[in-house]
């Protein structure tokens, strides 16, 4: 587990995809409901086909830590604007996944999970940032076309 002593970062000082990535993680296991925001907004940002992809990916993952994690992570409400060690943990292995930092990622994954689950992890970790970095991408490419040169 990661150390409690740690500070543990706010939601402000997430990058776009590590935020969407939290939103996904607190609200996807409050039911149907919730799930349908999570959908909406990830169809709406990066399509359906491309959401479901990511949603697939991301159960895999949450699938994967609740079989392998050293011990359930914690997880606070979607308002909060603090993250858990947690949180912070799986927020910092999706996104290094995603840039291609393994090593980066491994190090967060060591520490919440089983030896034998961290390279299926890190697979599912990147199969669900790619797509939220990629929009993160798209975002600000759609940025540079409408301001002036």
């Amino acid at each position: 587990m990661p150390d409690s002593h740690m500070m543990c970062r706010e939601r402000d000082d997430l990058t776009a995809p590590e935020a969407r990535f939290l939103s996904m993680l607190r609200h996807w296991p409050l039911g149907p409901e919730s799930q349908a925001l999570v959908w909406a907004d990830l169809a709406a940002e990066l399509s359906p086909p491309r959401a479901r992809a990511c949603l697939s990916a991301f159960e895999s993952f949450s699938a994967r830590i609740a079989r392998a994690a050293w011990t359930a992570p914690q997880v606070y409400a979607p308002e909060t604007d603090a993250l858990s060690p947690d949180e912070d943990a799986l927020c910092r292995i999706v996104d290094a996944a995603a840039r291609g930092a393994r090593e980066e990622a491994l190090s967060h994954a060591v520490f919440l999970v089983r030896p034998e689950a961290l390279m299926p992890l890190l697979h599912s970790a990147e199969r669900t940032g790619l797509p939220l970095l990629c929009a993160e991408c798209r975002a600000r490419l759609a940025l540079c076309r409408t301001q002036p040169h």
